[in-house]
């Protein structure tokens, strides 16, 4: 074992072949079934302000969720404190789950903030074996005026918290201008030997282990992302299309929605069946791809005998079982040149993805597993070329992590649930509370995803520890059976 272990989130870099080929205008890379079953959520920091005071929620930066949301169990900590949320519709945010209905409350209007996790200090205390949290609230994105799906605890008590497209209608800290969103996967660095070094039992068991986790920064619209040579591709620009519309900045009485961001020109292949021009959701917020039924029977995927199963567990709670396979190749359009041309494609090999279906014209979900490979990623609804995605892959070749590294990773997470929750590795069924608006068709569906510890902030920062078990919703956590 090497005295220093680098993890990159719970993947290694390794000695395989490399994972990415181009040819004649086109990008391929080579995904591993083992390792890019799932992916990472892109973990943020959000606030929620109705007076004088924000308060702070851990949750995910969500491109398949159209509205912004906060949980019950953090809206019960609000009130704890006594800082109860202001509601405007009891009763009026309603949505439909995988498995059931999902109701929650219309907030006031109120100011939300979302940043990175680079506005997070994580401390470990080796006298009460708990984390310390500090935070920076000088940069992210604000947008005034928004109205929130609050849960309840009778009518969505497993709703997470989640940073939607619309905080892509606020600005940028201290400048009027749009917001895109810059995902740097390897961004959020995480060395446990010196978060450890005071504790003399678990500083030495965890010296020399680094982990890189995504990191998400708010720049302005129209940035162009560059490559590194030696360690990354090229930047290429997949174009995207927005579906649904916003009601912004005057919701009436329902909670506040943007557009998501849309492929239509998505193309798998399995074997010798093909299908073309498919109509996929770009989501940040699931940690898997999927499909359709439709598409996976157009495909000649065998429902009755899948390579792979995972329990998901809706926003209802009830699990659900979904099949799941690996398809030769799921490709989306390219512009190479960044000239507003497609003059490529970038073709994933070896695909995995889950079979579910979802809300009516969706044919599947651009997941996060797709990117694993990724260094930079970058959505701009705003791209004076139109609403885009662009994306760099690192060059460096991967391999699965050794048997001693994941077990370390498993110990680290039973010490703290927050721990498990950023690392992905929990136990039990998958939680994927995947809804659509009821009734307003055109709004989408409104992914999954995690939420952590929260804190009532006063007076801009502020160190202090909440320490809350609460299941992280992302889904890493039951692998194949």
């Amino acid at each position: 074992m090497n005295a220093q272990r680098t993890l990159i989130a719970i993947l290694a870099l390794g000695v395989m072949t490399p994972a990415w080929q181009v040819r004649a205008g086109d990008m391929e890379i080579e995904l591993i079934p083992e390792l890019d079953l799932f992916g990472n959520q892109i973990e943020v920091i959000q606030g929620y302000q109705w007076g004088g005071e924000m308060a702070l929620a851990f949750g995910i930066y969500d491109t398949g969720a159209s509205v912004l949301t906060l949980s019950a169990i953090d809206r019960a900590f609000f009130e704890f404190n006594g800082s109860p949320v202001p509601i405007r519709v009891p009763g009026g945010a309603q949505a439909d789950a995988v498995d059931g209905i999902v109701v929650g409350d219309v907030s006031m209007p109120m100011t939300f903030w979302v940043d990175g996790m680079r506005a997070v200090d994580f401390n470990w205390s080796s006298v009460t074996w708990e984390m310390e949290y500090a935070y920076d609230l000088s940069g992210g994105v604000t947008v005034s005026g928004v109205q929130v799906f609050v849960g309840t605890d009778g009518g969505s008590p497993q709703l997470p918290n989640i940073a939607g497209t619309p905080i892509h209608l606020g600005s940028l800290a201290n400048t009027p201008q749009a917001p895109a969103a810059k995902i740097d996967m390897l961004g959020y660095e995480l060395d446990l030997g010196a978060f450890f070094s005071d504790d003399p039992f678990l500083g030495p068991l965890f010296q020399g282990i680094v982990m890189y986790l995504p990191d998400v920064s708010f720049v302005a619209s129209g940035l162009r992302l560059a490559g590194v040579p030696g360690e990354t591709t090229d930047p290429v620009r997949i174009p995207l299309s927005l579906w649904g519309s916003t009601n912004h900045p005057e919701p009436g009485d329902d909670v506040t929605v943007a557009p998501n961001p849309l492929q239509s020109l998505v193309a798998l292949q399995e074997d010798l069946a093909t299908v073309a021009d498919a109509v996929f959701l770009f989501d940040t917020g699931a940690s898997v791809s999927v499909i359709s039924t439709a598409l996976a029977e157009q495909l000649g995927l065998d429902l009755t005998s899948p390579e792979t199963t995972i329990d998901i567990v809706g926003a209802a709670g009830t699990p659900v079982t979904v099949p799941g396979f690996t398809v030769d190749s799921l490709s989306v359009p390219i512009d190479s040149d960044f000239d507003g041309n497609n003059d490529g494609v970038l073709r994933f090999l070896n695909s995995p993805v889950f079979v579910l279906d979802l809300v009516e014209d969706l044919d599947g979900i651009l997941g996060m597993n797709l990117w694993n490979p990724a260094k930079d990623m970058l959505y701009d609804p705003f791209d004076p070329l139109g609403p885009s995605l662009q994306a760099t892959f690192l060059t460096a070749a991967r391999e699965i992590p050794s048997d001693e590294d994941t077990q370390l990773l498993q110990d680290l997470a039973s010490l703290d649930p927050m721990f498990g929750q950023l690392l992905g590795i929990q136990s039990g069924p998958l939680s994927f509370p995947r809804f659509e608006m009821q009734g307003r068709s055109d709004q989408g569906v409104i992914p999954e995803p995690a939420g952590l510890t929260i804190l009532l902030l006063s007076g801009g920062m502020l160190a202090t520890l909440v320490r809350r078990r609460h299941l992280r919703c992302a889904m890493k956590c039951q692998g194949p059976r």
